[in-house]
Formats: structure tokens, sequence, C-alpha cells
């Protein structure tokens, strides 16, 4: 039987450590300009810092979600940063772009870079495709069912990753264009230093305005017709965990680093039982695999 990982998420020092405590083997957080949550459950570097030194009290590790899509001309720079939070003993690197992926791969050949969601990888091919640029782990969809995953995992090598928790949207998450209509200028910010705005695909890099989460307003002559938001879905296959590891994922990932500490350990809790059960060869039970609407990621 293999070692099932859990990952989860952590927007602070608070939340990292409850995230331990509950039972991850890997908390990853964003940094400040470097994810595409904004300024919500970024860290700066001194609170990743201090995340460092908690994994490293609870014997587990620490990854940094970099889910931007870097412009050529600033891939330089990140990997110039890059080296300094690796000296500070970051463990591993979840990457948005495959061809900041390809740099980091090429740069720190050691270091466990992992394709996040927003690479849109859905089937064997796309998992060969980052498997091929050296990417250690590939991040899927919970919209996946068993079976697809099982066919996947039988036909790549490096790890698959699985986002049981999570917030499907209308859109395919990280190839959002709404952003760019909104920003096109660096701006800098005390603590962050310029933070570079205006991709075409993500809002820039570390930017994202979640206008896709704001209530849109529908009129007609004049006349304000309807206002509602966009449609998106709460997923959590915590029911369905037991056939998933069956098919040989290798890391449970969560969503939810807008979730505060306090229901971020019963989440990581409810989880790490789930794969603790699975282990010693018994079921999830219905009941047990129910998760409060609390749960619900905002702001993923």
């Amino acid at each position: 039987m293999q070692r099932v990982t859990l990952l989860a998420p952590a927007g602070s020092l608070e939340a990292a450590e409850a995230a331990f405590q509950a039972g991850a083997d890997i908390v990853y957080v964003g940094l400040k300009g470097w994810s595409r949550g904004g300024y919500r459950g970024e860290l700066t570097e001194d609170e990743l810092r201090g995340c460092l030194e908690q994994a490293r009290r609870a014997g587990k590790s620490m990854w940094l979600a970099a889910n931007i899509i870097p412009r050529p001309a600033e891939r330089a720079r990140l990997l110039r940063q890059l080296a300094g939070l690796l000296a500070l003993g970051l463990d591993g690197i979840i990457v948005n772009d495959a061809g900041f992926l390809r740099d980091v791969v090429g740069s720190f050949p050691s270091l466990p870079v992992s394709a996040s969601i927003g690479c849109g990888a859905l089937n064997e091919e796309d998992v060969l495709f980052y498997q091929a640029l050296g990417a250690a782990a590939v991040v899927l969809p919970g919209t996946l069912d068993p079976w697809e995953v099982a066919a996947i995992k039988g036909k790549v090598s490096i790890q698959v990753e699985l986002m049981v928790h999570m917030v499907q949207q209308f859109i395919q998450l990280g190839k959002c264009f709404m952003p760019s209509y909104l920003h096109f200028r660096p701006t800098e910010r005390e603590g962050v230093g310029i933070r570079l705005t205006g991709s075409m695909k993500r809002g820039g890099v570390g930017v994202c305005f979640k206008v896709c989460q704001e209530p849109w307003d529908l009129y007609h002559d004049g006349r304000l017709l309807d206002r509602r938001l966009f449609p998106a879905q709460q997923i959590s296959r915590l029911a369905d965990l037991g056939d998933f590891l069956d098919a040989g994922v290798d890391i449970v990932k969560l969503q939810g680093r807008s979730l505060p500490a306090e229901l971020l350990a019963p989440l990581v809790r409810r989880y790490r039982a789930a794969i603790e059960a699975w282990e010693g060869g018994k079921l999830v039970e219905p009941e047990a695999a129910a998760l409060p609407a609390m749960w619900t990621v905002k702001g993923r």
C-alpha cells in the first residue's frame, strides 16, 4: 500500500500550525506577489519563515503556491527570489505556468515541483506533458472520477495529486481572462514591493481581482433586470476518497487558504481520519463523509 500524503492549505501562521496539528503532512502557503489569491491569504517573507519553523518542529514539510504566470522577462527575477526562499528551507513549489515550471526545474533540479490545478491537466496526455517538463507531481481536479484517475495513474510515473476539496467555477481554474480588463500597471505596496499586473491570462504576476466572485448587474435600457453571482459549486469528495486512493492517488490536496484556523483544523482532521481508515482497510461511513456548509471555500 502506498504512503498517502495529506496536503493542506494555510493563509496565516495560525492556520498553518492548526493544519500541522490536525494531521497535514505538508502545508502550502502563498507569498505576497507570488499567488493569484491577491492580498487575501498571502504571507510576508517573515511569516513564511515562521511557517517553516513550525514545519521543522512538527517534522513536516512546507510548500509554496507560486501559481502565477510571469512574462519571460520576469522569470529571472522570480528565480533569484526563489533561490533565497530555498535557502530558508522551503521544501517544494506548486507552479501554474508551463514555461515557469520548466525554468524552475532547470534551475533547481532537486526541488520537487508540482504542476498546479491551474495547469489544466485532465487526462494522461496532459500529465505526461508535465512529466516530460520535469514535474514531480500534477494536481488533478476533484471533478474527475476514480476510474479516470486510475487510467492516468497507470500511464505516468510521477505523483498524482487530487484536489478533493475545492470550488468548481464556471471558468477553467487558472485560465481566466477577466482580471486583465481591470488593471495593466505595476503597483507597489509596503512589504511587497513592485507587484506586476496585467497578464492577459491571469491578471499578472500575483494578482487576481476575483471579478468572478463579485455580483454582476444586468441592465436593459437603463433598468436593472437582474443581479447575481457567477455559478460556483463546492466539491468535497470525502465519500469517494477510498475509491480514489484505490485508484492510486498519492497526494490528497485540500483547497482553502481563506479558511481560518478554527475551520481548517477540523477539515484537515476529517480527511486525515479518512485516510487512516482506508490504510486500515476500513470504509468511510456516509455520515462521516458529510461536510458542513461552513467549510465552503471562499476565495480559494
